[in-house]
């Protein structure tokens, strides 16, 4: 395995360059002020974003930041003071807070030279990694495995920010600015892996790495092939309307047995309307062409397939009657009636409560099904798994993508009595793909 550079990098928000040398002049008064850890803190609110969105919160944990900056609540407190940061508390835990720039503006990337910084980032690299998961450990290994083309990256990167621009200035900066944190962590291995004990869903860096990013990504230098599944949050949705023993088994564990009999004994798979939404969702057409069509008939604006996606989550993973004040939920219920109702059962209580039982049927099904096949029947290929609130749930591997697309496709049948339409995306394209497939099992 190549060995990763030691090489840290940190996010400089461009606007404020001329308040941190003001700062640098007339330090704060706290003990041991650099301004080298002023501009490292910075750079952890810029590069733990829950998403890319324009005014996206960091969600960190005073701990986690004391660890690499001493005082660093005495910094914090001094930047809320001087109105470039804000913060609110995160119901989570009392140590934990969700963190944003007031202004962040143009970010820029620059390399880090305060050795003692850079040693205390290893130092708590290294404490980030002795906490990671190991609950699947032949999944760790190759995701600790994985590499990025830092240099390739940055070009993406700049390249769909020109792109972006259409859609408008603060989204095209936030999705860079995004992109950037994402791709310095794998470069400089700081790698994380955890299983959700809400969800079950094992999350990575790779998980949340904007879809564009993909093709940079090797093991062993050979690229990455992404087979996934469309529609893959409509998709699970449908195999509750006539669950196998496998999905009704889920559903009495999460939703409780009365609630679970009493949405099979509405035998919703009878009604048109819910044959139509299995049809569209196994085949892949639900969001394009259906909804976009449907989208224009009604007359409901959007600016692309994401956008449209968006504006649809609500009626997964939004309150119950939307359709009151949401032009898409009600379009959605008129041509769905009997879909909506389950989902309105579901999400009686509690409105994110399908949001979370359809991620927690997807990690099942990738997770304790699909890649265990892989596994058995494929021994040392190499492979990740991916999944992302926007994109579909899917793996990441380096070889045989049809023999995988068609391990999903028949595991997937199993568990939900329903084949998925599944698409192999080659990342590599044009990027001289090599296959990475050898004889030797990890599992000998």
């Amino acid at each position: 395995m190549k060995k990763r550079v030691k090489r840290y990098n940190q996010i400089i928000a461009v606007n404020l360059i001329p308040k941190m040398k003001e700062f640098e002049h007339n330090p704060p008064p706290v003990t041991g002020f650099t301004i080298s850890r002023l501009y490292y803190l910075i750079h952890i609110i810029l590069s733990h974003k829950q998403d890319h969105h324009p005014g996206a919160w960091s969600l960190l944990n005073m701990e986690y930041m004391k660890n690499v900056v001493p005082r660093a609540d005495e910094y914090l407190n001094f930047l809320k003071d001087q109105n470039i940061i804000e913060w609110r508390n995160h119901s989570a835990g009392r140590n934990s807070r969700m963190y944003r720039l007031i202004n962040e503006g143009r970010t820029e990337y620059r390399a880090i030279t305060d050795k003692k910084l850079i040693f205390r980032i290893e130092e708590n690299r290294r404490r980030i990694q002795y906490h990671n998961s190991n609950k699947y450990p032949v999944l760790n290994q190759y995701i600790n495995k994985v590499e990025i083309d830092q240099e390739a990256a940055l070009e993406t990167v700049e390249t769909e920010y020109q792109k972006n621009l259409h859609n408008g200035y603060l989204k095209a900066e936030g999705r860079r600015t995004f992109s950037l944190a994402e791709i310095d962590k794998i470069h400089s291995g700081v790698i994380y892996i955890k299983v959700s004990p809400t969800n079950g869903r094992l999350d990575s860096n790779y998980t949340r790495l904007p879809s564009e990013l993909v093709r940079h990504l090797t093991i062993d230098g050979n690229h990455l092939t992404e087979v996934d599944i469309r529609n893959s949050q409509p998709f699970f949705t449908a195999s509750l309307f006539n669950p196998t023993p496998e999905i009704e088994n889920l559903m009495s564990k999460y939703l409780g047995q009365s609630l679970t009999m009493y949405a099979i004994s509405l035998q919703l798979s009878q009604y048109e309307d819910v044959k139509l939404y299995t049809g569209l969702v196994t085949s892949g057409n639900f969001y394009d062409p259906f909804l976009m069509e449907k989208f224009a008939e009604c007359h409901i604006e959007f600016i692309d397939r994401d956008d449209l996606k968006n504006q649809m989550f609500i009626v997964f993973f939004g309150r119950n009657h939307a359709d009151r004040y949401n032009h898409a939920a009600k379009m959605f219920r008129s041509i769905f009636p009997n879909v909506q109702i389950l989902f309105d059962i579901i999400k009686k209580d509690e409105y994110n409560k399908l949001s979370i039982f359809l991620q927690r049927i997807e990690s099942y099904t990738i997770l304790k099904r699909v890649a265990p096949k892989i596994q058995m029947q494929l021994p040392g290929l190499p492979f990740i798994t991916r999944h992302d609130s926007l994109l579909p749930s899917g793996i990441l591997v380096c070889k045989d993508a049809d023999k995988v697309k068609e391990i999903m496709l028949s595991t997937i049948k199993e568990v939900t009595g329903l084949t998925p339409a599944i698409r192999i995306k080659n990342g590599a394209e044009n990027l001289n793909f090599r296959p990475c497939y050898n004889n030797t099992s990890v599992y000998e």
